[in-house]
């Protein structure tokens, strides 16, 4: 257990570190939410789009008495309301077929900066230096993360070797509900979904990704939990991993918000750290 507390002792020192490291990451959450900003104003301007439509309709059929006047150029009414119908129709449309893209843009963005900055971040392929990186590499758990383990003093082992079923073990998982209700860290997973992450020594094909998916489908159809993101890391990735993981992603076929598959190959045998500390 001590061994297991040393490798979080740095913890700290780790993430003033790497505060450049996360940079990206940071900038990735802000172009989020600034895709989202935008089309948002792009809703109330077809709200004021569909008001004057519903205003001008009105008026021409007399409904709104408020509106009539004997002055009222019913011509005019009639080409305003056609013009901005023509103009609203596409502009859905637009909308539509913009958010689509800018989803599959914003979810490919988040997907190469967490890897990139996990990538930099883990020394090995260890499930401590893994646990380190997601937590430095996803800006809106970093900081709750930080909070947590001061507050509690915790060793940090809870999140390691976690069984979600007795055919089902992660190296490293955070949920939400195996957390205290009062923390910060808690709610944001709440929110953000279960993080799970596989770690396997040989390359990561598709058959192992296969077998992943399944137990993770058995798992959320009886237990409905919302898993955020599962990262399988392995020495390599086949090609038809990669394939086979950007079809899910795009399809939602499973009930996963984001899967990752990262390479980190193992280090030669002259940078290997050694096992004994003493």
């Amino acid at each position: 257990m001590s061994s297991k507390k040393e490798n979080f002792e740095d913890f700290n020192d780790i993430y003033n570190s790497h505060q450049s490291l996360i940079l990206t990451t940071r900038f990735g959450i802000t172009s989020a939410k600034l895709i989202h900003s935008v089309e948002k104003n792009l809703y109330v301007v077809m709200a004021i789009i569909v008001s004057i439509t519903v205003l001008s309709i009105l008026n021409i059929s007399g409904i709104l008495d408020y509106f009539y006047s004997e002055d009222v150029d019913y011509h005019v009414d009639v080409i305003l309301s056609i013009i901005l119908v023509l103009v609203l129709a596409p502009l859905i449309s637009l909308v539509i077929k913009s958010r689509k893209v800018l989803d599959k843009w914003n979810d490919m963005f988040e997907k190469n900066t967490i890897t990139t900055s996990m990538k930099i971040i883990m020394a090995n392929r260890r499930k401590e230096e893994a646990l380190k990186a997601v937590v430095l590499s996803i800006g809106q758990i970093t900081e709750p993360f930080k909070e947590y383990k001061e507050s509690t003093k915790s060793d940090l082992t809870e999140f390691l070797d976690v069984s979600l079923d007795k055919n089902t073990i992660f190296d490293v998982a955070m949920i939400a509900d195996n957390l205290p209700p009062t923390t910060r860290l808690k709610k944001v997973l709440d929110e953000f979904g279960m993080i799970l992450i596989k770690i396997v020594d040989v390359t990561v094909d598709k058959k192992t990704v296969e077998n992943l998916i399944k137990s993770l489908g058995s798992y959320v159809s009886n237990t409905h939990y919302n898993i955020g993101l599962v990262i399988l890391i392995g020495e390599e990735i086949s090609e038809e991993a990669h394939l086979f993981v950007n079809q899910i992603n795009n399809n939602k076929r499973v009930k996963i918000d984001q899967i990752i598959l990262m390479s980190k190959p193992s280090l030669n045998s002259h940078e290997q750290f050694p096992t004994n500390f003493t």
